[in-house]
């Protein structure tokens, strides 16, 4: 049994995260470990702790945003086919109702890392969620998206005004996202305060307009580990050192890359936040090594190429945050 501390964001006003492109009719569909560590990290600095931010950001592991709702905590569906069946239903059907699935809910999560083959009932699969209820009574989803349509204001008097979307996630009152920390007592306790203040200012486009703003509470969640557990799970994004690649075991491991980039709109110099970062491909979430090495990760200064005195480090973190999983023979 490992447990971490879990983080969650409740009472969640409608939040929009950039993907890197100019458009704002889509939100990026998930709040990734790499854009909350930099937030608590701009924050720090924001504080006047600037001096260490590379250091402080290798000092932790933290998970992406994942959904809740009331006492129902989802992870991740882990990278390729999921052992599971739906109870009185053709394989075809079966597999293109699991298909869909993005989260299951702790208790049957626990079991397809262990390894175990999982039957449920058809009301189990509420759209992009499994359920662990064998009789769930009423789920409504987490979030609803929604696209509006708004107008920029032009800066000069003779420039048009410019209609456009902007799409807003919001969440019932009974939901939110939460995230698991890995950290030292020290350096979580920081974490959480940093986060304190995060949530009064906001996450991601538009917090001057009260987008993206929570409230935080802490406490502990245990998971059981498998005992045969022969492989590891990503719940984080992960960019890893060159020595780290061989003992991936990536012929025999299911994963997915993501490429992770877009603007520097979080830095403090106004003239540097149109200018775009590097790009870099990171492991995604739900990726699953058949290895069980310990891996480090980094993190990696995604700074761009711009002759200017201010230009800031831009870091990124890559560090792992893994549980185990049994990973069977014939898969």
């Amino acid at each position: 049994m490992a447990t971490y501390t879990i983080v969650k964001f409740k009472n969640l006003t409608p939040l929009h995260v950039g993907t890197g492109k100019e458009n704002y009719d889509f939100s990026a569909s998930e709040l990734h470990s790499d854009t909350l560590s930099a937030a608590i990290a701009a924050m720090r600095a924001q504080k006047g702790k600037s001096e260490d931010i590379k250091v402080f950001m290798e000092s932790f592991a933290l998970t992406s945003a994942f959904p809740f709702v009331d006492d129902k905590l989802f992870l991740p569906k882990p990278q390729g086919k999921i052992n599971v069946s739906v109870k009185d239903m053709e394989e075809y059907s079966s597999r293109k109702k699991l298909k869909k699935i993005k989260y299951i809910e702790v208790g049957i999560w626990e079991k397809l890392i262990a390894g175990q083959k999982v039957e449920v009932q058809p009301d189990q699969v509420q759209w992009a969620f499994l359920l662990s209820d064998k009789e769930p009574k009423s789920f409504d989803t987490p979030f609803k998206s929604q696209v509006n349509q708004r107008v920029s204001v032009p800066r000069g008097d003779d420039m048009p005004a410019e209609p456009f979307f902007f799409e807003w996630k919001y969440f019932n009152h009974n939901a939110g996202l939460f995230c698991l920390l890995d950290a030292s007592e020290e350096v979580k306790k920081e974490i959480v305060s940093l986060l304190t203040i995060l949530g009064e200012v906001g996450l991601g486009t538009d917090r001057n307009v009260g987008g993206g703003k929570f409230e935080v509470e802490c406490g502990e969640l245990s998971i059981d580990n498998p005992a045969d557990a022969n492989g590891q799970m990503l719940l984080s994004l992960y960019i890893p050192n060159e020595d780290e690649l061989p003992q991936l075991n990536l012929p025999n491991s299911r994963y997915d890359l993501v490429l992770r980039g877009g603007y520097m709109a979080g830095s403090e110099q106004d003239t540097f936040i149109h200018l775009r970062k590097k790009s870099i491909y990171m492991f995604n979430v739900g990726s699953v090594f058949a290895s069980s090495q310990s891996i480090a990760g980094k993190v990696v200064d995604l700074q761009p190429e711009w002759n200017d005195d201010k230009m800031h480090p831009v870091f990124r973190s890559g560090k792992p945050f893994v549980v185990p999983i049994s990973i069977k023979q014939n898969e």
